[in-house]
């Protein structure tokens, strides 16, 4: 994991406008001066990143009124791979649920990845019909049970992200990183999601059901 530099290391005036124009991804646009200048001094630390050529998953230091760090991919405009008939066959699974408007975010990811990202949302939310919320009753986009702070703190015992682009990055991310450790993609092997580093406090049958419904729904993508 790469550290990068510190907020008072960073271009201190670089523009939004100019930050979006030279290809970086930020997440959504914060209606608070000081949400927008977080978001920003994270995106020029993207953008001196991807020049150094750390294409990798990034951490940043910034000057939020933050005690967490958020975890974001660097991704440039030339760099986003999409596959859109992995993102039409999980918008049409997931119509009708809250993960719909996440399909073209999902697809970036090669399908083994975007199918356990769509499994093991299935088991964990139903979608999004069942997932943690704020104070203010506004979603957090977790539909995975992650329980590392989002960029919105934790709500519910679990991460709140900022948006559902966040929220795909982080829990895709960390899914690709299980996926290289363990050298394979296959849901029997990702009981570590639902168990964490033990399965000692869970019954079999559960894990077992875990293991069986999230493969359900990651077969029907991998066989696409």
């Amino acid at each position: 994991m790469s550290v990068l530099p510190t907020a008072s290391q960073m271009i201190p005036d670089i523009s939004l406008s100019e930050a979006k124009s030279v290809g970086m991804v930020t997440t959504e646009e914060a209606n608070e001066n000081a949400a927008e200048l977080c978001r920003l001094q994270s995106d020029v630390a993207l953008f001196t990143a991807l020049q150094e050529q750390k294409n990798d998953i990034l951490q940043t230091d910034t000057l939020c009124d933050k005690k967490t760090q958020t975890m974001v991919k660097a991704v440039g405009k030339g760099d986003v791979h999409f596959d859109k008939a992995l993102g039409d066959t999980i918008r049409e699974m997931t119509i009708g649920y809250p993960m719909e408007k996440m399909a073209p975010i999902i697809a970036r990811y090669d399908r083994e990845v975007a199918a356990l990202i769509v499994g093991i949302a299935k088991k964990e939310s139903d979608w999004g019909k069942h997932s943690p919320s704020d104070q203010s009753g506004a979603d957090c986009f977790n539909y995975w049970g992650y329980k590392g702070a989002g960029s919105r703190g934790v709500a519910m015992g679990h991460g709140c992200f900022g948006s559902p682009e966040e929220a795909v990055v982080t829990v895709g991310d960390r899914l690709r990183k299980l996926v290289s450790l363990r050298q394979t993609s296959e849901p029997k092997n990702m009981v570590v999601w639902k168990c964490g580093s033990s399965c000692k406090g869970h019954s079999q049958e559960s894990v077992k059901k875990w293991v069986a419904d999230v493969s359900l729904y990651y077969q029907r993508i991998v066989a696409e």
